[in-house]
């Protein structure tokens, strides 16, 4: 009897034991962010673990749909321009603060105000006054943004638009807590310092190591969030990504090195994740630096890429080739743009690119030389030797010059470039996201200093049109009459590519890409015992950082 009482209390002790560890989701993320602050980030690196810390007006379900956020209900106005939005009882910063209306009006007039310098401000422009705010024509007290009380917001809009919730899932949507940034300036998003609002809280941040983020208690649905800390560890090494994961170090990667997928098709079905997303892979002309403020040489270079050898034996996991900006799947735009080269025989379109080149005084005489930038990347990399190689043939050479993301990013910023790497991922459903990258008066996100009065005046007509088939049919005339010009040139369209452990329950691939922590949970398996969110005792991988996550003494 008292020999069953002692194994009765060890299990007990074991369970207690097994109970108190946390529930942690090792995430690898596609860099090191450059910011934490929601604002100022532009990209999947610093949205990750920003999504996972901050939640707007309206957040996106699991699904990647539009869904309640800080607001559990709002109207639309008859004519589509003005949003009221019925804020939750009860909300409060991770600190305790009550928030307010009123936080909400001020974190929409940081985020578009000129002084914020925000990279992605533009894709607020449907609120009233936005754009001539961002500019500093316009003071911040004149933003379409109001709190008539402190538990309800108006959005006053420049015009219609059926997508306008979808543009509030952004970071530069989402609210920032005044009392501290007031109080600590930009150095507000240190660990132990920033306060945020949604499913989790910012505990540790080691540069080029991991983010950790810890469950947050005053988050309005806690009580529905399964796992306890989330760690966010920048995997820019492919290979590394890879074994990581093999190894259990990480319950997902973004990615994978393109040659790996034949094996892991054929081991490791069950991780592999490939779907649509909302996407395009391209690289930008800096139209303002001779020899590429020629169109005859951006012509001939872009009609000189094979890209559908690039997809079928670089990528080999279906991605679309890429002539045009807008992907398929965006509404209202099925067919993708297809110019009047590509279905022209590869070798008749080198021919074609060697006579342009000549015409422009390049030959084997006097070769054209490009310099390629993009950010360190093994795919990145494969596809810049390509597009080198393919180049050759018509007698142009190519630097290749690599760096991080963030670098790669300045330098496009200052138009430091000949031509560089980039992505760009849809913010909203609808065609002129993509198309806003070749918009005059734009220049946080056209890059390439293209300018044509035509096509920015299709763009400004379909702003005004309340026949959203009309408008997609004017929207893929602004399409065809910039990329005739060729200011980017376009690779292809992405396709989610994702290895997903099976211990990560509630994932659902969606275009958007939108699988948040709140929603999914951890169900390790270990010999003899399943634990349902977090680590089992007994046998498991030795995870190496954070070294309290899970800790040291816990490897087998």
């Amino acid at each position: 009897m008292i020999r069953s009482l002692l194994i009765a209390a060890m299990f007990m002790g074991a369970s207690a034991a097994a109970a108190a560890e946390p529930v942690v989701f090792h995430r690898g993320t596609a860099a090191e962010p450059e910011t934490l602050d929601p604002h100022l980030c532009d990209g999947n690196a610093c949205g990750t673990p920003i999504y996972d810390m901050f939640v707007g007006l309206v957040t996106d379900d699991p699904e990647g749909h539009v869904t309640g956020g800080m607001a559990d209900t709002w109207t639309i106005s008859e004519d589509g321009l003005r949003y009221t939005f019925n804020l939750r009882d009860g909300l409060t910063w991770s600190d305790g603060v009550p928030i307010t209306a009123a936080d909400i009006v001020y974190s929409f007039s940081r985020s578009l105000a000129p002084e914020t310098a925000a990279r992605t401000s533009s894709l607020l422009y449907l609120i009233e006054n936005a754009r001539a705010v961002s500019a500093g024509t316009v003071p911040v007290e004149e933003l379409g943004v109001a709190a008539p009380d402190p538990r309800t917001v108006t959005i006053d809009l420049e015009r219609p638009a059926p997508y306008f919730l979808e543009t509030l899932l952004i970071s530069n949507a989402m609210p920032v807590p005044r009392h501290v940034i007031e109080e600590h300036g930009r150095q507000w998003t240190r660990p132990g310092t920033m306060v945020s609002n949604g499913a989790y809280v910012l505990a540790e941040w080691v540069p080029q190591s991991f983010v950790r983020v810890t469950r947050n208690p005053l988050f309005f649905d806690a009580e529905n969030v399964a796992i306890d800390e989330v760690v966010f560890y920048p995997t820019t090494d492919l290979s590394t990504s890879l074994k990581r994961f093999r190894a259990g170090e990480l319950d997902i990667v973004l990615n994978f090195p393109p040659s790996q997928i034949g094996w892991l098709r054929e081991n490791m079905p069950d991780a592999l994740r490939i779907h649509p997303t909302l996407g395009v892979y391209y690289y930008v002309f800096n139209t303002a630096r001779p020899p590429f403020d020629d169109l005859r040489v951006r012509r001939a270079l872009s009609i000189a890429v094979n890209r559908d050898l690039i997809v079928d034996q670089i990528l080999q996991i279906g991605n679309p080739p890429a002539h045009g900006v807008v992907p398929p799947g965006i509404a209202r735009h099925s067919d993708p743009y297809r110019p009047d080269y590509a279905d022209t025989p590869y070798q008749d379109r080198l021919a074609e690119a060697r006579a342009l080149l000549s015409a422009t005084g390049f030959g084997d005489d006097n070769p054209l030389t490009v310099t390629l930038r993009y950010n360190t990347q093994e795919e990145h990399e494969r596809i810049a030797v390509a597009l080198s190689v393919m180049w050759k043939e018509v007698g142009v050479l190519t630097e290749l010059d690599n760096s991080d993301q963030s670098t790669v990013t300045r330098d496009l910023e200052a138009r430091n470039f000949d031509l560089a790497r980039y992505a760009w991922f849809a913010a909203y459903n609808d065609a002129s996201t993509f198309l806003e990258l070749m918009a005059s008066g734009q220049p946080r996100l056209n890059f390439s200093g293209y300018s044509n009065p035509e096509f920015d005046a299709l763009l400004a007509e379909a702003a005004t049109m309340r026949d959203l088939d009309a408008r997609a049919d004017l929207l893929r005339r602004a399409e065809a009459l910039a990329m005739a010009d060729h200011p980017l040139l376009p690779i292809y369209f992405y396709v989610g590519k994702r290895l997903v452990s099976s211990a990560v329950k509630g994932w659902i691939d969606n275009p958007r890409s939108a699988n948040r922590a709140r929603w999914l949970r951890i169900e390790r398996e270990y010999p003899g015992a399943l634990r349902t969110g977090g680590w089992r005792s007994g046998p498991r991988p030795c995870m190496k950082a954070p070294a309290r996550t899970p800790r040291d003494s816990d490897c087998a």
